[in-house]
């Protein structure tokens, strides 16, 4: 019977992942890696108690219950905000995103736990009408990852345990705008992908019984993307394909999370994430066949603070309540706004639900957030400058993850 039921949640995790997709997000690294985790303002790195920890702190593979643990689900996520040019406002079109997870652990022995996790890291998806005002700025953008991350874990003694990973990242990134008419007009797609490489480290420490701290390293990854750019309805430019090549370098980042278990009940989370989002400094394009020359997007972000702030109270053995609090910094420096990435600080509120049965967990948990305006910007599409403002900008999602354990 365990047997069928461990194929079944196999199953269910692999038609998700074929779902996957991307949300625009601060700056636009996700953290919805896990439903219980999304409850607590994603407060994860140090009480995380289910396989989706291989995300968050794969130290803490050693403290699972049970042999093999199994976890999965999605999240829907619609993000949407109010874009001013010259005045007249522009609104991006209502899209639903799905970010799905799926994560196993193995418990070799008592030292020793290994698992692999699937999720998404980056991703970014911003859409205009056809005819907006800052269409040579941009139409569309999708940035697209997935991550397959091996990890293995060791538990030292009682109190502390570390842990490592390798992270194979498959990412896509497509970008689609008008070119000036100064330039004689059309528009260009440009579509590339390509596969990385990336490692993490990790630590969880009991300090006594009612405190554990947890610490989790995630390096940068350098990507150098293949693919191909389409010139359509230009005159200056020669119409048709050619190929491209993208390069980019992704940040690293730091996380320190300390979990207080002052009653039996009840637990509290407390992270702090350090992205250093300076190594995001600019994107190269280098393109060969199109007509169009190299281009080089200067982003220049700055590095960046996220505090969580998580709790849990456990109201019966089955049943549990959850709430959370996010404020994240943007990376996005003033004079390097975007459309592409309608973005400020932001606010994120979170509640989420857990109920057990036998071996089985279900999560359910919803999140708001709310971004800070951005008025007085100034933007060129190197033939026009543009005054622009970012207003309202409003994100909600839900989502669920079934866990099985034995």
């Amino acid at each position: 019977m365990k047997r069928a039921s461990a194929c079944f949640v196999l199953s269910f995790l692999v038609c998700l992942l074929a779902t996957a997709s991307v949300v625009q997000a601060g700056g636009f690294a996700l953290y919805e890696w896990g439903n219980r985790a999304l409850g607590m303002g994603t407060a994860n790195y140090a009480t995380g108690d289910d396989a989706s920890v291989i995300a968050y702190n794969p130290a803490l593979m050693t403290k699972l219950d049970g042999t093999t643990n199994l976890y999965g689900g999605v999240t829907a996520v619609s993000p949407n905000s109010d874009v001013y040019i010259n005045g007249q406002k522009n609104q991006t079109q209502n899209q639903i995103f799905g970010v799905p997870h799926a994560f196993a652990t193995r418990k070799l022995n008592d030292d020793w736990t290994i698992g692999v996790g699937v999720f998404t890291r980056f991703g970014l998806g911003t859409n205009y009408d056809n005819n907006w005002a800052g269409r040579t700025l941009v139409k569309d953008a999708l940035l697209e990852t997935f991550s397959l991350n091996p990890s293995v874990a060791y538990k030292v003694n009682d109190k502390l345990s570390i842990a490592g990973g390798v992270e194979v990242i498959k990412g896509r990134f497509i970008v689609h705008k008008d070119i000036p008419v100064a330039a004689l007009g059309g528009n260009v797609k440009t579509d590339v992908s390509d596969t990385a490489l990336a490692f993490n480290l990790a630590l969880a420490y009991d300090v006594n019984d009612m405190l554990t701290v947890g610490l989790t390293y995630r390096s940068p990854v350098h990507f150098e993307g293949q693919g191909s750019v389409e010139v359509a309805n230009a005159g200056f430019y020669a119409n048709g394909k050619g190929d491209c090549t993208m390069t980019a370098d992704f940040p690293a980042s730091y996380t320190v999370g300390v979990g207080l278990t002052p009653l039996d009940d009840l637990t509290v989370e407390f992270d702090v994430v350090y992205t250093q989002w300076e190594q995001f400094d600019r994107i190269e394009f280098d393109f060969t066949g199109s007509g169009l020359p190299d281009n080089n997007q200067d982003f220049n972000y700055k590095s960046t603070w996220r505090f969580q702030l998580g709790a849990e109270y456990r109201f019966t053995d089955e049943f549990a309540l959850r709430a959370g609090y996010v404020y994240d910094q943007t990376p996005i420096r003033h004079e390097y706004c975007s459309p592409m990435l309608p973005a400020n600080d932001r606010q994120m509120f979170t509640l989420g639900a857990g109920y057990k049965w036998d071996d089985w967990t279900l999560d359910v948990a919803g999140m708001y957030i709310i971004t800070k305006e951005r008025t007085g910007l100034s933007m060129t599409d190197k033939a026009s400058t543009f005054d622009v403002d970012f207003k309202h900008g409003r994100t909600w999602g839900v989502g669920t993850s079934i866990g099985y354990s034995f």
